[in-house]
């Protein structure tokens, strides 16, 4: 979810427009499930679950098949415990009222970051029943095995360069983690030299799924990243599997899931 103006936010009517417009987009792309994550205090103001499912709502009744579920960022969880555990309070809270997740990002991204903050951070929000996930393994091999052994963390947005280990590789699927891929993002990154030789981790057995991480930045849709995959190669029934797995780990109810699975070829 995009910053934008104070003024613009303090607007329950353009707040929700916000999430309506970004949830038709994707559902346009032909997404049936989304995972908003939304940074600062977007995610713990009040009245934000109530909101963002009259959006979900809005856009059902053109779009019928799309679900949604709201996830917060956390950032630099050690840089000021005093806020961080005020934060990590605000979207305990929120979980009650359905929010579905946590997002964890850190400082430093491409090298060895201290975990410990959000190891404690993750264990209260795992307790609390919100699902777990962390950005990792972009640029480098760091951080990886941290996040993979993160309690209560099922996924694992990028982790790429697990390519490079098979011991991380091996870490993951023991744990069962799943990679988000983006392979948009890498590519804007510069995180490999060329698109063609993207690690997919697919023949690896790492559950793997196709994410947009950030489609306004990055002008992509889960249509492109799915078109993408096609293009390095991957066969309708890969493509179908990376559906799958998608479905699996998400932050949804058992009902939702089951609804989306019973959808895919072979149900």
């Amino acid at each position: 979810m995009q910053p934008v103006s104070i003024d613009h936010d303090a607007d329950d009517e353009l707040f929700t427009g916000r999430f309506v417009a970004l949830m038709r987009d994707h559902a346009a792309a032909g997404a049936c499930y989304v995972e908003i994550r939304c940074g600062g205090e977007i995610a713990t103001r009040d009245g934000f679950m109530s909101m963002f499912r009259q959006a979900e709502q809005q856009v059902r009744a053109d779009y019928p098949r799309l679900h949604a579920e709201a996830m917060a960022i956390v950032i630099g969880a050690g840089q000021d415990p005093e806020r961080a555990n005020a934060f990590a309070d605000s979207c305990i809270r929120a979980a009650d009222e359905g929010s579905a997740g946590i997002d964890f990002l850190y400082s430093p991204y491409d090298a060895e970051a201290d975990w410990a903050p959000m190891y404690r951070l993750a264990e209260r929000f795992a307790d609390a029943g919100l699902g777990i996930t962390a950005h990792a393994g972009e640029l480098s091999t760091a951080n990886i095995a941290a996040a993979a052994n993160m309690p209560g963390l099922s996924s694992i947005g990028h982790g790429v360069h697990a390519a490079l280990d098979p011991e991380l590789l091996r870490l993951l699927v023991d744990r069962g983690v799943t990679l988000e891929c983006a392979l948009t993002c890498n590519e804007y990154f510069g995180v490999l030299p060329d698109l063609e030789e993207h690690p997919l981790l697919v023949e690896a057995g790492v559950a793997v799924t196709l994410a947009t991480d950030n489609p306004i930045q990055l002008g992509t849709t889960i249509e492109q990243e799915y078109a993408a995959a096609a293009e390095l190669g991957l066969s309708m029934d890969q493509l179908t599997g990376i559906t799958r797995n998608a479905i699996q780990a998400a932050f949804t109810s058992d009902e939702r899931k089951s609804a989306m699975l019973d959808e895919l070829p072979g149900g």
